[in-house]
């Protein structure tokens, strides 16, 4: 059976969301600076959902770091933080 190698819970997706929640909260303005901290295959796992899936079970959020165009619709960058409790 095939296992997509960017499931959430594949080895090296879980490892990746460890390595990023060790260092929450970030924010990166661009992608392209998230690429330059955890590389292109990090990038890949978020483009395809496993990673933020991997995230959110720890407790992590990743959200757009802001929006750009004219109606503030085009997602950029990430903004990565714990979950904060709801009491």
């Amino acid at each position: 059976m095939f296992e997509d190698q960017y499931h959430k819970d594949q080895p090296a997706v879980k490892a990746m969301a460890q390595r990023i929640a060790a260092n929450a909260p970030q924010v990166f303005k661009t992608i392209d600076n998230f690429v330059a901290t955890y590389g292109k295959k990090a990038a890949d796992m978020i483009s395809e959902g496993g990673l933020l899936a991997a995230l959110r079970n720890i407790g992590i959020d990743a959200t757009p770091a802001s929006f750009e165009g004219e109606a503030r619709d085009q997602p950029k960058g990430l903004s990565i933080k714990r979950v904060e409790a709801v009491t």
